[in-house]
Parts: structure tokens; sequence; C-alpha cells
């Protein structure tokens, strides 16, 4: 009878029980190892993410399973949270005026970086049993770049504002823009069945998206802001002005784009990654390529303490203008925001004072940087069959693949290799400016790990002969070759930065030359 009442009653609620000691011990150092393996990692070799992902393996099902199988799921879900704000995170460092300056060039290293390995992955039918629909999605995981690995190794190399670093980023934004359109095509194909329209919706759609997203900005947001300014300048005491001058605001404005986007575009037949980049790469345009409002000198700009606090900090540095500018990778410093105050005619013209790029780091940054991101890598692990991927018969063709997906690659670098010249400085910039844009371009991350998991659960990689829950050949093959490239790739970028280093330190010459300019 009290059997048949709990049953009752957990229908209406769920009953609270203390979680055991072994909960509790394997959470608290899961969580700690996280943290700290990713620290180390990415002080060494700039893969930390790659630490998560054996920390995934270890506690989870494939290795001692120290968590349990419910616990698991909802460490997915909240990593897929995660997986959607390192995207816009990626769309918020999005630099329009680079990419515009040096468009053509981009979009030929990142065409190059897409079809080599789409191109080369149909060698994989030679020395496996894959389909050539297995083929297809094997090429759409390697195709794509690890931003998140991209942006850490220009930051810590300080290679972000030279020409090198812009083509490098700006190319692996359109990869990843690509490595996202592919997630939904995967997501589309049947294991059993492949058409046409199945892959054509996806990137119609998403094209369609891109292109009226920028549209709406060009045509509406603009002419929008422009009227907002004129009413905020004629009316300085207006709740619509204090409004905009509260960090608490944008914030609401800036996660209901964020939402609004995912929702529409998921609904349209889109990736909701898609959506997360064209989000934050809206607000970064809206920041930086929209007029702002100039606010005259003695009103009250700010009711927020925290702006106040920022111009009070900003204050001692400047004596007529003051400009801060941050790299475009901004995980490292969770305090780091752009901004430019100009002070002339009586008038303070605040630019970009509550930009994107300081609402993330201020509500988005800490939550992602400590747990989000950590369980998306961590909940990939869960998802990798290690103790099968040690099969003699599949490591040598993990590793012959895995070279085939570095040098498919590493072949970007040609871009920026220039002909004979007189000059030396343009003889030589192309010694170290293409393997270094070249090795850059090889991490493939999440985005890899995100296509082949689903390629698998969607029964792709199967050739309907595999041991019932056991993974696929294919999938171990592809997992080989994304593990191997995201690691191998930010370690031998490392060791030529060191090099450049060593001879800018010696000879005073910036050995990428022309590449090396900012």
């Amino acid at each position: 009878m009290k059997s048949a009442s709990t049953d009752s009653a957990s229908a209406y609620y769920l009953p609270y029980h203390e979680p055991a000691i072994i909960t509790i011990l394997a959470l608290t150092s899961f969580f700690l190892l996280l943290n700290i393996v990713s620290y180390t990692l990415d002080l060494l070799v700039y893969c930390g993410l790659v630490g998560q992902i054996a920390l995934g393996v270890a506690w989870g099902t494939p290795g001692g399973d120290f968590i349990n199988t419910e616990t698991q799921q909802t460490f997915i879900q909240l990593g897929y949270l995660g997986l959607l704000l390192m995207v816009y995170e990626g769309g918020l460092a999005t630099s329009f005026q680079a990419l515009k300056n040096n468009l053509f060039l981009s979009a030929a290293i990142a065409a190059t970086g897409i079809a080599f390995p789409m191109g080369l992955s149909f060698l994989i039918i030679e020395f496996s049993n894959a389909t050539p629909l297995a083929a297809f999605a094997a090429g759409a995981a390697l195709c794509s770049t690890s931003l998140g690995t991209a942006f850490a190794i220009l930051g810590s190399s300080g290679f972000s504002q030279t020409k090198v670093g812009i083509l490098l980023s700006s190319a692996a934004m359109m990869d990843d823009i690509a490595g996202l359109i592919m997630v939904q095509v995967i997501s589309n194909l049947d294991g059993d069945s492949f058409k046409v329209v199945t892959v054509l919706r996806p990137v119609f759609v998403s094209v369609g998206i891109i292109v009226g997203v920028a549209l709406v900005c060009r045509f509406v947001i603009f002419y929008l802001t422009v009227w907002l300014n004129k009413k905020r300048h004629q009316y300085p005491e207006s709740i619509l002005n204090k409004l905009c001058a509260k960090k608490e605001f944008v914030f609401c404005v800036h996660t209901l784009i964020l939402i609004g986007l995912i929702t529409g575009t998921t609904y349209a037949g889109a990736s909701s990654l898609t959506a997360s980049y064209l989000a934050g790469a809206s607000i970064s345009w809206w920041d930086n390529e929209v007029p702002h409002a100039i606010i005259p000198q003695g009103e009250r700009l700010s009711e927020d303490n925290g702006a106040r606090q920022n111009q009070e900090n900003l204050s001692d540095n400047f004596q007529s203008d003051v400009s801060c500018h941050d790299s475009p990778s901004f995980t490292d410093s969770p305090t780091s925001h752009i901004c430019t105050i100009e002070v002339s005619d009586g008038n303070i013209h605040i630019d970009n004072e509550i930009t994107g790029v300081f609402i993330f780091e201020t509500y988005y940054f800490q939550v992602l940087n400590k747990i989000l991101r950590p369980l998306f890598f961590a909940s990939v692990g869960f998802s990798i069959p290690i103790a099968q991927m040690f099969s003699g018969r599949l490591i040598w063709r993990g590793l012959i693949y895995a070279l085939l997906m570095a040098v498919s690659k590493l072949v970007c670098g040609l871009w920026l290799i220039r002909g004979k010249s007189s000059s030396p400085n343009l003889r030589n910039s192309s010694y170290y400016a293409a393997p270094l844009l070249g090795l850059s371009m090889v991490p493939r991350g999440e985005i890899g790990f995100l296509i082949s998991s689903l390629a698998e659960s969607k029964g792709i990689f199967s050739n309907g002969n595999s041991i019932v829950g056991a993974s696929s050949d294919v999938y171990i093959i592809v997992t080989w070759a994304v593990v191997l490239c995201t690691i191998v790739g930010p370690v031998c970028v490392g060791l030529i930065v060191r090099r450049i280093k060593k001879i800018e330190s010696s000879f005073q010459v910036c050995p990428l030359g022309i590449w090396g300019a900012f």
C-alpha cells in the first residue's frame, strides 16, 4: 500500500533524496579535473579540450562508468548549451572590416579547406567497408576547423591582428559555417537511403537565413538604430535612453536575439548552431559598424554602477582619446572588452561601451568556461568507443586517414606562397607563414566530433554487418583522425611559433614578412 502511494506521489513531483557519497565524490572530482586538466594542457600545447574529452571517456560509459547514465544524458544536454554559446562567442569575435579587406583570399583558403577533405575522404572506401554515403559523412566531419583552437593559437602567439592571423580566423569561421550546415545535413540523412533534397534543403535554408539576417541588419536594424540615436539625443532623460544605458537591458535584448534566431532557424530546418553564429555576428556588426548615440557631457550616461566604475578606471589613462582594443579571442580574460571614448566639443561619445563581448563576459563567460564548455567536450568523450579504437586492424587505418586529413588542410597554406622575388622580405615570408596557416587549420575540434557522432547514431557509418552494441569501423577510423588532428596540429603550431619568436628576437625581423604586417 505504501509503495502504491509513493508511486502515485512520484507522478506529481520528484521526491528529494540525498546523493550517495560515491556520487558526490565522482561529480566533485569530475568537475575539478575538467578545469585543472584543461588549464594545464592549454598552457602547454593549446589543446585543453582533448583533456576534457579524455576525462569524459574515463568517467563515462566507455571507461570507469563513475557517472550514471541519467546524469551523463543530462550532461550531454547541458553540454549542447555550451556548444551553442561557443559558436555564439565565435560570432561575437567576427571582425567585419578585416573580413571585407581579405574576403577573396579568405574564401579561397576556406574553400580549399572544405574541398580537399571532402574529396580525399572518398579514399576511405579503399581501406574500409565504407559506403559512398559514409565517405561523404566522414568528409563532412573533417572539413571543419576548430574555431576555439584557432583563436587560442592566435591569442597566445600574438598574431591576432597580423594578416596571417586575420586570414586564419576568417577562413576558420567560413569552414565552421560550412561545418554547421553539415551538422544539419547529417542530422537529416537516413542510414538506409539518400535523397538529394535531404542535402539541399538545409543548405538552401541556411544560405537563405544568412542572406535574410544580413538584409534585415542592413536595411532594418541600421536605420532603426539611427532613428533611436536621434530620439536618445533629443530626449536624454527619457526611459528609452535610460534603458539602453543599462547592461541588464542589453543582456535581455542579446539573449532574445540568440534564442529567437535559434528557435526560428531550427523550425525552418537549418542548424541551431548556424543561428548561434549569426546571432553573435549580427551583434558584433551592430557594435562595430553602426553609428551610436552621442550624449551631451554632464548628462547621466548610465545609472549602472559597473559602467560608471569602468569609465572611472579608464579616465586616468586618456588625455583626449582613449582606446582599448581586445584581440579576437576573449576567452582568456573575463574582464576585457572593446571601448572607445572620445572627448571633443563638450561632448562625450561612448562607442560600444556595452558591447556584445562585454555582455558575454559579464553574464555568460564564467558559466560557459567553467561548466558548460567542459561538459560539452566531456560529453563527446562519453560517446568515444575507446576500447574498440585500439584494435590492430583499425589503428593503422586511422593513422593513414588522419595523415590524409592533415594534408588536406595543410594545402591551405599554399595560398600564401609567392613566386620568386628580389626582396628577401617577400621571398622568406612564405617559409613560415604557409605552414603556420596550414597547421592552424588542421585541428578539427568540437564540430568534427559532433558530426561523426551524429553520423554514427544515424547508422550512416554502419554497413549492416556491424555487431549490435559495437561501433562501426568507419566511425572509429574517423574518430582517430579527429583526435590526432586536434592533438598534433596545435603542438606543431606551437613549435613553429616558438621558432618565429626566436628568429624575431635574435634578428629583430619578423620571419612572416608581409603576412606578419599589422
